[in-house]
């Protein structure tokens, strides 16, 4: 098993040293990244399911929900993307499977895609070269 230890958001925010190592980042720039996909994330469930299908009914955040907080979703693909973590480890934290995982970790990744791409200044530069170089 990985030494990292694996937290929801809550539990991080007020150790800048674990995020840092699971994420890469530090607090602030988790947090002004999480602003734009935060907006993006409900843009889509809004309108579509996980798998991309027209969303029937309006979308609601059930009690047993896997991301309850915008901010561990953006966490689950920041930890993903730091690749010191394995999918199936991440899967298994946040309770669910791994083609569920798989598939929230290519929806975040194109989330993050095109955030970095319309707004280059929304983290340094040094970060987001380093992020565009492991999205797909």
């Amino acid at each position: 098993m990985n030494p990292l230890s694996i937290q929801r958001y809550q539990e991080l925010e007020a150790d800048e040293t674990k995020l840092r190592r699971l994420t890469g980042f530090k607090h602030l720039d988790f947090e002004s990244l999480h602003l734009l996909f935060k907006e993006k994330w409900q843009g889509y469930f809004a309108q579509f399911t996980l798998d991309g299908s027209s969303r029937v009914r309006q979308a609601s955040i059930r009690k047993n929900s896997i991301f309850p907080d915008t901010k561990d979703a953006l966490l689950f693909g920041l930890i993903y993307l730091n690749g010191k973590v394995s999918q199936e480890q991440l899967a298994n934290f946040f309770g669910v499977d791994q083609p569920k995982a798989s598939k929230y970790l290519r929806l975040i990744q194109q989330m993050l895609h095109q955030i970095l791409e319309g707004n280059p200044r929304t983290i340094p530069k040094k970060k987001q070269k380093q992020l565009l170089n492991v999205l797909p």
